[in-house]
């Protein structure tokens, strides 16, 4: 009879651990131990070693299947077979008792796994990119055609983004025999149970990478200059996202490209402040110009000016529209106003200013 395996000592974590660890060490062990990563010349070890290390998680990582260890040493030893071979429904059955093996294969697919038999590897969309453009009040009132270059992923054309050199240079999967699953019998008190899934070697294509494409170091892709044109709609807010499909780096096994993300950051002049589609500005004048009227100049977004006219005893703080003058509306095109808020400054007067000052307040009565 074989001997009893220690699942704690094979992923190197206390009888303790916590569930969080027993992943932590498993996900650390597989990295080190998977077949196509060794770096050592026994891929035979490693291959076992790789089993071994799948078979201690299996157990500890359910509650049921772990207490039932800890209680009497003893799960069920499990059979691997690289036959390929399936059993209808039983995976389902198994996995209903004894809890989901969907862990397991996370480090490698994300998730994926089949009782169906031989199946393709999972299609990869791509990664997004994220970047970020400016553009000019002015932009932003007229709309804009920006042309943005940046890097991103392609699939290698020297090996068609399978990663192997020439784009054929594969051998059959050990894990697997080339039939891309991995069927798993458990004994356990209930019986002999049966689980078919999607080889984590190969990924479910039967075939490994022997040797790994000089172009793209095996990774399938290769960094490229790209060029896109972006449409920046007229009155855009700044932190707004415009959203590119497939623009993104190349996907995985066929997968779609991912996307890219353009953040628009307005660069807004100091003096305007802006509500909606309102711009606020402000404008400071004399007192005697507040007093007697006046005419300034309002700096417009698109560069120009104009002319609003400041009417005789303006109080401070007095709001005057510029209307039309403001932000387009993104739906209707309709431009908001400039909202002109006027301060009045009152300095300490000169000793001319100052006697005037008094023979006007004593015109008004005003006494001091």
């Amino acid at each position: 009879m074989a001997a009893r395996k220690d699942y704690y000592e094979i992923l190197g974590v206390s009888r303790d651990a916590s569930k969080d660890d027993i992943k932590r060490a498993y996900r650390k062990l597989v990295k080190q131990w998977h077949p196509d990563a060794y770096k050592g010349s026994d891929k035979k070890q490693a291959e076992e070693k790789f089993k071994e290390i799948q078979e201690a998680y299996e157990i500890l990582n359910d509650p049921q299947k772990r207490s039932m260890y800890d209680r009497f040493g003893y799960v069920g030893e499990p059979g691997y077979s690289g036959g390929g071979r399936t059993t209808g429904n039983s995976g389902g059955f198994f996995e209903d008792i004894f809890g989901d093996f969907q862990d397991i294969f996370d480090v490698f697919f994300g998730g994926s796994r089949s009782t169906q038999g031989r199946r393709t590897q999972r299609s990869v969309k791509g990664e997004d990119i994220h970047t970020t453009i400016t553009v000019e009040i002015k932009d932003v009132i007229n709309g804009k055609i920006s042309f943005l270059e940046y890097d991103r992923k392609v699939a290698c054309s020297a090996c068609n983004g399978t990663g192997a050199e020439k784009g054929t240079s594969f051998s059959t999967c050990p894990r697997c025999n080339g039939t891309g699953t991995v069927t798993e019998e458990h004994r356990s008190f209930f019986g002999v149970f049966t689980n078919t899934h999607v080889c984590e070697a190969c990924g479910g294509t039967g075939k490994i990478i022997s040797k790994r494409c000089q172009t793209c170091n095996g990774t399938g892709s290769v960094r490229q200059k790209h060029r896109v044109r972006i449409n920046i709609p007229a009155g855009v807010e700044d932190g707004a996202t415009i959203r590119l499909t497939g623009q993104g780096n190349s996907g995985k096994f066929g997968g779609p490209n991912g996307d890219l993300y353009v953040r628009v950051r307005v660069s807004m002049p100091p003096y305007y402040r802006r509500s909606g589609n309102d711009l606020l500005y402000s404008v400071e004048i004399d007192y005697t110009e507040a007093a007697l009227g006046t005419i300034v100049k309002i700096p417009l977004p698109e560069g120009s000016y104009e002319n609003l006219k400041i009417p005789a005893g303006t109080d401070p703080g007095t709001i005057f529209k510029l209307k039309g003058y403001g932000i387009p509306s993104m739906n209707s095109g309709r431009r908001g106003d400039i909202l002109v808020t006027v301060k009045v400054k009152i300095p300490k007067p000169s000793l001319k200013e100052k006697k005037l000052l008094e023979e006007l307040a004593k015109v008004k009565g005003i006494s001091r």
